[in-house]
Parts: structure tokens; sequence; C-alpha cells
């Protein structure tokens, strides 16, 4: 299934962008993204099925979010029903369970799931509390 995100603002990731061990995120290596992507900042994945309409529609919020931040904080995205990427494997070390599912990555590596509201006012907040 194609990638809903195609604008320059938020990039796709592929399984391959990721530091993967024994179906784990490597734990000698928590920075998953691969260091030309974040530049040294913090980040936000957002993980998504094409299909799933909850994702559909935070779509624009995702995009405004990026434009917002854009040079202080990066948004990526991992569609999960990329087969041709492999992308499906990552839903365990990701430990996916719902669509959508938005992790925040520290600099550092630290990987920490989002749990509020799924809403930009809330997002924002987390963003900022985390950065």
């Amino acid at each position: 299934m194609d990638n809903i995100y195609k604008g320059q603002s938020i990039k796709e990731l592929i399984k391959s962008d990721f530091n993967i061990k024994h179906n784990k995120l490597n734990d000698t290596y928590k920075v998953f993204l691969k260091k030309q992507y974040t530049e040294g900042l913090n980040g936000i994945l957002v993980v998504y099925a094409p299909w799933c309409e909850h994702c559909m529609l935070s779509k624009d919020m995702w995009e405004n979010l990026a434009r917002l931040f854009k040079y202080k904080f990066k948004i990526f995205a991992l569609n999960t029903y990329n087969f041709r990427d492999f992308n499906q494997d990552m839903t365990l070390p990701l430990d996916v369970h719902i669509y959508p599912d938005y992790k925040f990555v520290k600099k550092n590596g630290e990987i920490i799931d989002y749990s509020g509201e799924k809403t930009e006012a809330e997002i924002t907040k987390f963003i900022i509390k985390n950065m």
C-alpha cells in the first residue's frame, strides 16, 4: 500500500533505516534513526497503516506540526503496510499494537511512547515538554 506522506516536511522511513537485532531495537545503539535523518534533533515517529481512517485523518495535523517545528524537531513516518520494504517487520520491535502509534525519539536515543489524546494541542504540549 502506498505511503500517505509524500511531501518534504515528513520523511518516510523504511525498515533498513532502523537498527534491529534479534527482533528488537538494538539496545547498544538506541538511536534508531540514522544520524543523517536526525541531525542531532529530537523527533517523533508516526507509525501508521494507510487503510486506517484515524491515520488518514491525522495526516494534515502531522504536516502542520512538521512545518511548525521545522528546524527544532523532526517528524518521521513508517507505513507498516509497505511490504516491498518489509516494514511490517517493524511492528514487533517498535511494540505497535494500535494505529496510529506515536513514538517520541530523543536525540540521546530514548524512546517515549505517546499515550495521550491524539489532538494537535495535546501532541504539541507533549513535544514541547519532551524537547
